[in-house]
């Protein structure tokens, strides 16, 4: 092969396809563009442009209209003007020029006095002597001011900080990330051997197990934390258990927990006393009443009375009197009681002491009744007679409403 039927290098082929690509994409373009409907005609005859009068100026056009032929009258805004008749010849006065107002001056300002502007005072200066003493007006030229600068706003601490952050991580990346480089600095990349990518999936399996660990760690300390655990109690207590039986009833136990012996209100101990039974104030019987008003106990409805009257307490020696009537009472009928458990009826009177006891006391009662009778009609038609001797009683109930009829018979 001869150097002239040499191909090109290799290295250029890529910059010669996209040049050729880049002319074939532009004569397309042009072909598309230049086609006859993207033409535009010299002639149009559809369109038509409409033709315009020339304007027409007045002969006054260029004379400068006076400004101040309305000076003299004031007109408000709200106000129509009016027009105002001036004789021939008239001239209005020139119209004094107002005195500008001083400007704030900045501290930057009070620093570098600018030369334009103490210019610009004397040409105003000259300008009210123009006005006075006729002298024409001198202007000067303002000198350019530099231009400001602007400044932007420095940022945030924050901002500025997670910046750096963020370069630091993305410098570290870049180191810790293996490139593959092209061309000649290539030379000390190569493929890792089936043995090196073995080890390195070990290493990352391991890795990977530990930070596995580590996150199913984090996560089950989370779940402990939002669980709410209730407190028990751990101190001594009693338990109450009621469950039925076999036989149908109820059955309660009692269980000791956290403690080695009962708590005091469970030992064991003697009974307390019975409360005293209360005592008739009048009659020293047992109450069996309380009068509603005082809350004082009495037994019968005697005591009450007495109390209602307020006559006070029987004495000493018919208060025992009673007590032991009353103690033989009790005595009889638990006697009675006892004989009707055992033989089923009433025991003889002979064989009972106290049954005979009772019956001559009621033979007595009405003994003395029939006397109470006589004296009360003896002591109607004449002079009361002695009262016989009467000898110990065991009625005294019976004695003292015996009495009492006699007084109330003889009132």
């Amino acid at each position: 092969m001869s150097s002239r039927d040499k191909l090109p290098e290799r290295s250029t082929r890529g910059k010669r396809l996209k040049q050729a690509v880049d002319e074939e994409e532009d004569a397309a373009d042009a072909d598309f563009w230049n086609q006859e409907f993207f033409k535009e005609e010299a002639v149009d005859d559809d369109y038509k442009t409409e033709s315009e009068p020339e304007d027409q100026v007045d002969s006054d056009f260029d004379h400068e209209e006076d400004d101040d032929d309305d000076e003299d009258v004031e007109v408000k805004d709200d106000e129509p003007r009016k027009k105002t008749i001036r004789p021939p010849g008239y001239k209005a006065k020139p119209k004094p020029k107002p005195k500008p107002k001083p400007k704030p001056k900045k501290e930057e300002e009070d620093e570098y006095v600018d030369e334009g502007e103490e210019e610009e005072e004397e040409g105003e200066e000259g300008d009210e002597e123009g006005e006075d003493g006729e002298a024409p007006p001198r202007k000067t030229a303002k000198r350019p001011r530099e231009p400001i600068v602007y400044v932007a706003p420095t940022l945030r601490r924050s901002t500025v900080a997670r910046v750096a952050e963020a370069e630091e991580m993305r410098q570290f990346k870049v180191k810790t990330t293996r490139r593959r480089t092209t061309g000649s600095n290539a030379s000390n990349w190569r493929p890792l051997t089936q043995q090196e990518l073995l080890a390195e999936a070990a290493l990352n399996e391991i890795e990977n197990t530990r930070s596995l660990k580590a996150l199913l760690a984090r996560e089950e300390e989370t779940k402990r934390r939002a669980q709410v655990v209730k407190k028990k109690n751990q101190g001594p207590s009693v338990k109450y258990k009621s469950r039925k039986g076999p036989d149908g009833g109820e059955r309660s136990t009692l269980e000791l927990v956290n403690t080695l012996y009962p708590p005091p209100w469970m030992a064991p101990g003697p009974a307390p006393p019975p409360p005293d039974k209360p005592v008739c104030v009048i009659t020293a019987l047992p109450a069996r009443y309380q009068d509603p008003h005082t809350h004082t106990p009495f037994a019968n409805t005697l005591a009450f009375k007495r109390l209602r009257t307020g006559a006070g307490p029987l004495a000493p020696t018919l208060q025992q009197q009673l007590v032991l009537h009353h103690h033989m009472e009790q005595v009889q009928r638990q006697e009675a009681a006892r004989g009707q458990a055992q033989g089923g009826g009433v025991p003889p009177l002979l064989g009972r002491p106290l049954l005979a006891e009772t019956v001559a006391q009621k033979e007595r009662r009405e003994q003395l009744a029939e006397r109470a009778r006589a004296v009360a009609q003896a002591a109607r038609s004449g002079p009361l007679p002695e009262a016989p001797m009467q000898g110990v009683t065991l009625d005294v109930m019976a004695l003292v409403v015996d009495v009492q009829r006699s007084l109330l018979a003889a009132a």
